[in-house]
């Protein structure tokens, strides 16, 4: 059962309040897609994951908390050119901002999340080139992550296969590739089944959706 509250909310950055979705609690059955990307019923709820003041266009996890650097971000370029992006999707625009915003407060982990939800809620926008850019973005700052040795998921191996699947979504299918060459020595024949999986999609420039069950063989 999904649960979603209403919470005035007043924005620490224009001290204005607004109406706020809250997440209480959200129904989790079925199978993710291999890019994480949760099934229906708790991706609907991807709404309410990211608050945005309708005041000042202030986007954070919570508009009621200063996320660092804030002020400065939200009178960027960068982020008055996202905020005024008038095709693309308004939930992608909003989690885009938060993710810059999270960026440019080196909350890299956050950041990279955030971008990845907005490739999600592309895909259910049915804006596909919206979805690419967001998963391009989403590779990048993975591999700003790693570069600091730092990581989105723990488990690295685990992590490189997720972004197997978000380079291949976005039609990076060389990216994809090199990536998979790095698990070629990784010895568990469920790993090895979604790699080998992994491997013919990209082989077949499919850049489509599939869940961890389809592709485990363990049904849609």
């Amino acid at each position: 059962m999904t649960t979603i509250t209403t919470e005035e909310r007043r924005c620490i950055l224009c001290g204005e309040a607004s109406s706020q979705g809250i997440v209480v609690d959200a129904d989790r059955s079925g199978s993710a897609d291999l890019d994480l990307r949760p099934p229906p019923d708790q991706r609907d709820t991807i709404v309410h994951w990211v608050q945005e003041c309708p005041h000042c266009g202030y986007c954070a996890p919570a508009i009621d908390e200063h996320v660092a650097g804030a002020d400065e971000t939200a009178k960027s370029p960068a982020y008055r050119a996202l905020r005024s992006e008038s095709e693309a999707p308004p939930l992608v625009v909003r989690l885009l901002c938060a993710s810059t915003m999270l960026l440019h407060a080196d909350r890299l982990v956050e950041a990279t999340e955030t971008a990845l939800w907005a490739a999600w809620a592309a895909d259910d926008a049915g804006a596909g080139e919206d979805a690419r850019r967001a998963r391009r973005r989403t590779l990048d700052l993975l591999d700003e992550l790693r570069g600091r040795k730092e990581h989105y998921i723990a488990d690295e191996n685990a992590e490189t296969l997720v972004m197997v699947d978000i380079a291949r979504r976005a039609g990076e299918f060389e990216r994809a590739d090199r990536l998979l060459d790095a698990l070629s020595a990784v010895d568990d024949p469920r790993f090895s089944a979604l790699v080998a999986f992994q491997r013919s999609k990209v082989a077949a420039n499919d850049t489509g959706r599939y869940t961890i069950a389809e592709a485990s063989g363990a049904g849609p």
